[in-house]
């Protein structure tokens, strides 16, 4: 898919107006580690930085690592490395994060990415993996406490069975899903001609926006039915699934 930096892409919140702002409010702040990095995602690619992963959603992450008590983790989209550090921080010294990403949606979040990996006292967990997402989950190697997958959603459903063919996750690992409700738009998914063959940003952004919220359907409803797994999708900024493989 050829991805168009020439519009800004920013998803619905799926609350009623100040609630997100005010969870925010309402929660531990985050590292002056995690403010600066998401400063320089505003400030590098202004576009694209409604999805990088949010306050409220990289201290929820933080939080799963240090009560598993976790070791090994996965991440499927890195962008800019604001949630990389911030699960990177919650793993104990000798504990990694292998962390993929083509950087095809934009180069500049792979050089925000590198510098703030290379500036930070974790740094040393992180192991970035410059692939696209399937070809990444086909050649890690080992299983995972934990998965975080946030990449294009209309392969959302061959991710998770890669995962589960690859035996990626460990018995009481967790795989959590990021933006399982799509700015609101799986309760009543449009249906807009192929964002490919619009002639503006702004067009192409509206039309990927509205598609890809049946693929979001598709995928909350193949992990629902699954029985190898139970699964529960948490409304954590723009909906959050939590899955686990079935004792």
């Amino acid at each position: 898919m050829e991805y168009r930096s020439d519009a800004t892409f920013e998803k619905p919140s799926i609350f009623r107006e100040g609630v997100r702002d005010y969870a925010e409010r309402s929660s531990t702040p985050v590292s002056a580690e995690l403010v600066d990095i998401a400063e320089k995602t505003t400030k590098s690619a202004p576009e694209w930085a409604d999805i990088s992963t949010a306050p409220v959603q990289v201290t929820f992450l933080q939080m799963l690592i240090s009560t598993g008590r976790m070791n090994r983790v996965l991440e499927v989209g890195t962008f800019t490395g604001h949630g990389t550090v911030a699960m990177a921080a919650a793993l104990p010294d000798d504990g990694e994060i292998l962390t993929v990403d083509s950087y095809v949606t934009d180069p500049r979040a792979q050089e925000v990415a590198t510098q703030s990996f290379a500036l930070s006292a974790h740094g040393h967990k992180i192991k970035p993996v410059l692939d696209d997402a399937l070809s990444g989950l086909r050649n890690v190697e080992g299983d995972f406490d934990l998965i975080f997958l946030d990449a294009d959603k209309p392969n959302y459903i061959t991710y998770f069975e890669t995962i589960l063919a690859r035996n990626l996750l460990r018995p009481r690992g967790l795989l959590v899903v990021d933006n399982t409700m799509w700015g609101g738009e799986v309760l009543n998914p449009r249906t807009l001609p192929p964002a490919e063959e619009a002639t503006t940003g702004e067009e192409w952004m509206e039309r990927m926006f509205a598609n890809w919220a049946h693929d979001v359907v598709k995928f909350n409803k193949h992990i629902a039915e699954d029985p190898r797994v139970r699964a529960a999708l948490l409304t954590v900024h723009d909906g959050m699934t939590l899955v686990q493989l079935a004792s």
